[in-house]
């Protein structure tokens, strides 16, 4: 009998991309998406399968969308890391190898692929690699050493606020630390830029579970286990105080699942020729992904690939799932589209109304949404009081004016940033 579990089904489509079987282990990801289409690892394999079947666009895109879910994806920082690498882009496959190998130092492929990247920069591939600031401060929090670590992620973050991934580890190591109010406010600020962020959504909500942010904690609680239906990451975290307990995942059973009938009295001539086999779309579940998923850093630029993209059929009729938890998880999606972490994104900035980090992140999402109105107060914000992200402001301003031409306001406001901009000590021209 197949195995049906979702582990099951998940190993055996990362089988068929190790033999060399892509076609087959994107087939397996869509069946499992078709059950739990919100489950972020199954898209990063679906990416390594799109790799592999040349159509490294729609990859790059999956990916970014996985690092917007988990910035922590080895597997997807290693993905865009060889399609940067294929076109030459060795400063951005440098920078993706970087990351992989901090989360997975013991990848034999990501270290290779490390070493490699840095022959092609500098012309002589060196004999090992060390690990960075921020590959030592993971050390640290696998070490239990959770003071030191979170340290060390505060100051790569004072250079660098805009990564996802050492937020991520700056909370995790925040919270295992009981710092749990700091922990807090650090998952605030991540999903206010990334609202579906696994690991922020669970510390977040077990935090909140008893408290008068009970029912958003419940909400954040279920988005997680729609983002990871075995409740893996949630064991992970918490262990037995987890919230969420291990979960037995399957898929519905199909036809083909089934041993043939053997009987005797079925002649040869009666079977049935079996359908020829066609090919599967994939642009409903890449649709879905960029429903689900805000990307976590713009996505790459197009270049022809090797397969034109296929067009999506037309959706087809659900199936009749055969048990209630299967029911339960792909119905799912329909109850998530009705819930927003808008308010936390704004409670968040208004709580804490000088991280500017933070109030770019909520500008970007109201812009993102089509709140013009909303977008430009953030915006105004920043160019009135944060002279060091006036570059970032202006460049989305510049992008909304091309949006929304002849907008008074927004012509204003860009007026007024550039003015600022030009006048900052240091400016040139």
């Amino acid at each position: 009998m197949v195995d049906l579990s979702l582990r099951g089904q998940y190993e055996e489509a990362a089988r068929l991309i190790r033999v060399s079987r892509p076609a087959d282990a994107r087939d397996v990801c869509m069946r499992i998406l078709h059950t739990f289409p919100r489950h972020v690892a199954t898209y990063a394999l679906l990416g390594q399968a799109l790799v592999r079947l040349g159509r490294r666009d729609e990859a790059a895109n999956l990916f970014y969308r996985v690092l917007g879910a988990d910035p922590e994806s080895a597997a997807a920082h290693a993905g865009l890391a060889g399609i940067y690498e294929r076109r030459q882009a060795l400063d951005e496959a440098l920078w993706h190898y970087q990351r992989a190998y901090e989360l997975a130092p013991g990848e034999p492929e990501i270290r290779e692929g490390y070493r490699r990247a840095i022959g092609l920069r500098d012309g002589a591939t060196p004999e090992r690699v060390t690990p960075t600031q921020a590959g030592l401060a993971r050390i640290y929090l696998r070490g239990r050493l959770y003071a030191k670590a979170a340290w060390e992620f505060r100051q790569i973050l004072e250079d660098e606020p805009a990564r996802y991934d050492l937020r991520v580890a700056l909370a995790e190591a925040l919270w295992r630390g009981r710092e749990e109010e700091q922990a807090e406010t650090i998952c605030q600020s991540l999903l206010s830029a990334l609202p579906n962020c696994l690991k922020a959504s669970l510390l977040l909500g077990q935090h909140w579970l008893g408290t008068e942010q009970d029912a958003l904690g419940r909400t954040l609680l279920q988005r997680a286990q729609a983002m990871d239906p075995e409740n893996l990451a949630a064991q992970s975290l918490f262990g037995d105080r987890s919230p969420l307990p291990p979960r037995a995942a399957r898929l519905p059973v199909q036809e083909a699942d089934l041993p043939p009938l053997d009987l005797d009295y079925l002649l040869a001539d009666d079977e049935e020729e079996p359908p020829a086999r066609e090919e599967a779309a994939l642009g409903d579940w890449i649709a879905n992904a960029e429903a689900f998923f805000p990307p976590a850093a713009p996505e790459v630029a197009a270049e022809p690939d090797d397969h034109a993209p296929e067009p999506a059929p037309e959706a087809e009729p659900a199936q009749a799932r055969e048990d209630a938890q299967v029911s339960e998880d792909a119905q799912e999606p329909a109850v998530w589209e009705a819930m927003s972490l808008i308010d936390v994104q704004r409670q968040y900035v208004a709580a804490h109304p000088e991280d500017s980090q933070a109030r770019l992140d909520l500008a970007r999402r109201f812009r993102d949404d089509g709140s013009l109105h909303d977008a430009l107060e953030q915006y105004r914000w920043l160019v009135e009081n944060e002279i060091t992200l006036l570059p970032s402001a202006i460049e989305d301003l510049e992008f909304l004016n091309r949006m929304y031409p002849r907008t008074e306001a927004l012509i204003d406001l860009l007026g007024e940033a550039r003015f600022r901009e030009r006048s900052r000590p240091g400016a040139r021209g």
